[in-house]
């Protein structure tokens, strides 16, 4: 049987095609630097594919620091606005004073779920660890404390330089330099199953049971 002329042709071609385009092996399949461009987590003749996780991009960035007991009091009693912001358009999305979004935000932020970029006082508190949030005690009723801890007849503590509201004392701290709040403040409310620990410049509130501090007082 005679091959027609034109079909031997065209399958000469499609020889010659397959023949520079399919590599001769299979690893050819897989040794070329396009392989590795298109997918830089394959490595070849392993059958792996990605390493299974995304690489994190290098930051600059350092954490900010932890506010202390004064700054987390002054940010606590700044005005604490429960009104939503209104809506108005594209700049109160944005977060852009406009006549009908006098105060900047997200539309429906109020102060309690506003961003921290749009609010100082949640820029401090958002930074402050829940356990170390000061007890609410009015200034008159820590300064009450401060003094009456001061001039009771107890010794300062002599390794107090780490104490810091949400922390925990030591074992010595807690036998040993841990005292009842005198029994001129047990008036007060919200102080009565609490203990001290003071230095000579400070006085450092205590719950016994847990050994955790749990406000700081200074003059």
């Amino acid at each position: 049987m005679k091959t027609h002329p034109h079909f031997a042709i065209l399958s000469a071609a499609l020889l010659a095609c397959a023949a520079g385009v399919w590599p001769a092996t299979r690893a050819g399949a897989f040794a070329g630097d396009n392989v590795a461009e298109l997918n830089p987590g394959f490595v070849p003749n392993t059958g792996q594919i990605n390493r299974g996780f995304d690489e994190k991009n290098p930051t600059s960035s350092q954490p900010r620091p932890i506010p202390n007991s004064a700054q987390t009091r002054a940010a606590l009693a700044m005005p604490d606005n429960d009104q939503p912001v209104p809506g108005g358009g594209a700049n109160a999305a944005a977060g852009v004073a406009s006549p009908t979004a006098p105060a900047p935000g997200p539309i429906g932020a109020t102060g309690q779920t506003m961003p921290a970029i749009f609010s100082q006082r949640n820029d401090v508190i958002d930074r402050v660890p829940t356990m170390a949030l000061p007890l609410p005690l009015s200034d008159e009723s820590r300064a009450r404390i401060y003094r009456a801890v001061m001039a009771d007849k107890t010794p300062a503590a002599d390794d107090a330089a780490r104490l810091a509201p949400a922390g925990q004392l030591t074992s010595n701290q807690a036998l040993n330099e841990t005292h009842p709040l005198p029994a001129s403040v047990n008036g007060i409310a919200g102080v009565g199953q609490l203990g001290y620990i003071k230095t000579r410049s400070k006085v450092f509130l205590v719950e016994p049971n847990t050994r955790i501090v749990v406000d700081e007082l200074d003059s």
